[in-house]
């Protein structure tokens, strides 16, 4: 375990919602609170620096989704609808009834448009990492598609030990030039892979309902979204189509596309980057205003 996790953890805290335990990390003090929200072979972990530069602003809160990092395990099936449900009650209980911004990346996009199905009261902005909502059409990227395999994806995730976690991720999720700290793998083992964690992100990549019933209240979800919304996608991210991107668009009614200089993990890979522009996109939300940033913006219509 290397210091900027144990650290992660030390400044972790914990809350119980429906007899269940959500471990979280929270920064920063103001009246924006902004969610961080991580998808498939992330956690909480993975936005450390991203919550360290938005916590200068707003009050930043990354929790791990049951039975995923370092939350506790219900004895349910770890589906896309039991996290909204269990998201929406971990809300009530760290925001009360203030209202939020939230930061999707990956699979937290389908889950929090169950959560915004029954709760669109809750959400002031979305901003997307990397996302997907089509599930029917979704292409499950390099492991997934092999992890959700019966027998052989279980045989397959104990190779996923901290030198194979290393080669994957470089091969796969981020650019050629990218480094990670220094034992970030055995970190991500840790989370993921070790013990008991390994079945749960198992279960949490082959628990995804991809029927049709499922994507018409995805679909209600994302457009009962009253507040704003943007998309963020890698300018090498291959993982995510085209399609996804343009059905995103189409469902939440955005044209607000960001491309970012990364592949798959843009909290990783450009942390700062995303932090400036999730903090300014909140700041004209707010019609506060109170910085500048010299970027540059691509829109898409």
């Amino acid at each position: 375990m290397s210091p900027n996790l144990l650290n992660h953890i030390n400044r972790g805290k914990s809350a119980v919602v429906e007899g269940q335990n959500f471990f979280y990390r929270e920064e920063g003090k103001g009246e924006e609170i902004v969610i961080l929200l991580h998808g498939f072979l992330t956690t909480s972990y993975n936005y450390r620096y991203v919550l360290e530069e938005l916590s200068k602003n707003y009050r930043v809160i990354a929790p791990d989704f049951l039975g995923i990092g370092l939350s506790s395990r219900p004895d349910t099936p770890l589906s896309h609808r039991m996290m909204a449900f269990y998201l929406y009650h971990f809300l009530e209980e760290v925001t009360a009834d203030k209202k939020v911004h939230v930061v999707c990346f990956d699979y937290a996009l389908p889950i929090m448009s169950f959560l915004l199905k029954d709760h669109p009261e809750k959400i002031k902005t979305v901003s997307i990492l990397n996302g997907f909502l089509h599930l029917p059409k979704f292409r499950f990227y390099f492991p997934l598609h092999f992890l959700r395999l019966p027998l052989l994806g279980d045989l397959f995730s104990f190779l996923f030990r901290p030198p194979f976690l290393n080669l994957f991720y470089k091969l796969f999720l981020v650019k050629k030039d990218f480094v990670f700290p220094k034992d970030w793998d055995k970190d991500m083992f840790h989370l993921l892979f070790q013990g008991k964690t390994r079945n749960n992100t198992l279960e949490f990549i082959r628990n995804v309902d991809r029927s049709t019933h499922a994507l018409r209240e995805i679909e209600e979800g994302a457009k009962a979204l009253v507040g704003l919304r943007q998309i963020f996608i890698g300018s090498e991210d291959y993982r995510i189509s085209p399609f996804q991107t343009e059905y995103i668009k189409e469902t939440m009614r955005t044209s607000s596309l960001n491309v970012l200089p990364c592949k798959h993990l843009p909290m990783e890979e450009c942390s700062k980057e995303v932090s400036e522009k999730i903090h300014y996109f909140i700041d004209s939300f707010s019609h506060k205003k109170t910085k500048k940033f010299n970027f540059h913006k691509q829109n898409k219509e």
